[in-house]
């Protein structure tokens, strides 16, 4: 009876931690999602980046704006919707560490990016990395 109890309340602290873990990661992609599609030129300007008001980039933005909102809102839902925890999980641990890979190409290629960009990878590095480990097996 006591290993019984043991093991459901470390399962409850494993579920509060991984519903913690989506509902960060899937905040932060909904935000940045939400912002590129609809304030483009204002959040790339919060980053540093300056970008013109052309109708082809800002497309480009947007739609990549609508992806991130979209993985962003599966995230999400995987912090209160038990099937989809660990999809949930892949998409953000994906998403987070193919754009710290990005990042790191663009660092070796490109240069630095500046504070900003270095510490949203840092950002992108524990959250990706965060949802990897949601994926291990129990």
């Amino acid at each position: 009876m006591v290993l019984v109890t043991a093991l459901a309340a470390e399962r409850q602290r494993t579920d509060l931690a991984a519903r913690a873990v989506l509902t960060v990661s899937g905040l932060v992609i909904v935000l940045i999602g939400g912002a590129s599609l609809i304030a483009p030129v204002w959040f790339r300007e919060a980053n540093g980046i300056r970008i013109e008001a052309g109708a082809a980039l800002l497309s480009e933005t947007r739609a990549a704006g609508a992806l991130l909102l979209a993985v962003g809102v599966v995230v999400l839902l995987g912090a209160f919707v038990p099937r989809l925890t660990r999809t949930a999980a892949a998409a953000g641990a994906i998403g987070y560490l193919a754009t710290v890979l990005a990042r790191l190409v663009g660092l070796a290629v490109d240069g630095s990016p500046g504070g900003s960009l270095l510490f949203a990878a840092a950002v992108e590095l524990a959250l990706g990395l965060a949802c990897l480990h949601l994926l291990r097996p129990r």
